[in-house]
């Protein structure tokens, strides 16, 4: 028989965006923290990041993770997240997703006395800690603290392609976003909008890093703006805005966003228009659903200001595969069409 590679995924969605979560198949080495098991991945197994992120598996815009063991006995596993493109340093949407499936599936820590179970990531980004609520038949939300959140710089000003000179706010919500409102009576945050902002996202991102050395404070491997975030008010009364995340290679999140919640809420706190401990909701592209979020406390960071967020929302789980992965079929591991 021929020497095959088997590997098991989870599909869930959150408000639409799709988790692929790789829990099986992948024989990590012992030892090494998560960057080290995130530099064995892109040396060893970077063809599995392809083969399921683009076609013919996945598409333009899915979107996964590598769950992993952990490297000591203060985490319960490891997150890597991916796109077709590259690996991402943290995601919002698919905390929620993963921590949910990993509830139903038997994978996390039982729960506590409250009722909650609780799981401890790594994450290449930092610490990220999540309080699942379930009962005897359904998992129902997921709520998260995320890696400290902080605004870098303000009222940067960039050309959106179709709209003219805007002001961006460059902030770190477990990833890098560039934040600019749009007028909503001119082009509406909107499934139909999407090519829109999805070149309108990539021009932005390719001028602020043409223009700007973009670096955490202190993680220094996270580099760089990969996220433009475009918003304007709420469809809802009680919403504090809608927004669409782009990133990639103008890749859209579906979903509110919940990195991009994290960097919403930093941004409007350095505004002085949110306050610790007010919760607010975000909504996404589809507008089907909404992340609630609420900043826990202060914090410093690198000589930053930041913010501790927390962002609650809820997943569904769509389907299970387990994927052969042919080293000898190159079409197999992945191919995009521009």
């Amino acid at each position: 028989m021929n020497n095959q590679q088997f590997l098991d995924v989870i599909y869930t969605h959150t408000e639409g965006e799709p988790t692929c979560i790789v829990h099986g198949g992948i024989p990590y080495p012992f030892g090494g923290d998560i960057l080290d098991k995130r530099r064995y991945l892109q040396q060893h197994h970077d063809h599995i990041r392809t083969s399921l992120m683009r076609e013919p598996r996945g598409h333009q815009h899915m979107f996964g993770v590598f769950l992993t063991p952990p490297s000591d006995a203060d985490h319960d596993a490891g997150m890597l997240w991916i796109d077709g493109e590259q690996f991402v340093d943290m995601c919002g949407h698919g905390t929620i997703a993963l921590s949910m499936a990993m509830v139903a599936h038997r994978l996390a820590p039982p729960a506590q006395e409250d009722g909650l179970s609780r799981i401890r990531f790594e994450t290449t980004a930092g610490t990220v800690v999540s309080e699942v609520k379930a009962d005897a038949d359904k998992v129902h939300w997921t709520r998260f603290e995320n890696v400290p959140a902080f605004v870098m710089e303000q009222d940067i000003p960039v050309n959106v392609p179709g709209l003219g000179i805007l002001s961006a706010d460059l902030v770190f919500g477990g990833n890098f976003f560039a934040i600019i409102r749009v007028p909503a009576d001119k082009q509406p945050i909107c499934p139909d909008n999407g090519s829109f902002f999805s070149h309108a996202g990539q021009a932005v991102k390719a001028e602020l890093n043409a223009r700007m050395e973009i670096r955490h404070p202190t993680h220094p491997h996270i580099n760089g703006l990969n996220f433009v975030t475009f918003w304007h008010e709420g469809s809802q009364p009680d919403s504090l805005y809608r927004n669409v995340h782009v990133f990639s290679d103008g890749k859209l999140d579906r979903s509110p966003g919940g990195t991009g919640t994290s960097a919403m809420m930093a941004m409007f706190h350095a505004r002085n228009e949110l306050e610790v401990g007010r919760p607010i909701h975000s909504e996404g592209l589809l507008g089907s659903g909404r992340f609630t979020g609420e900043i826990l406390g202060e914090t410093e960071i690198g000589g930053y200001r930041a913010i501790r967020p927390s962002v609650q929302g809820t997943a569904e789980l769509i389907g299970y595969a387990k994927w052969l992965i042919d080293e000898r079929d190159p079409v197999g591991r992945g191919f995009v069409i521009r």
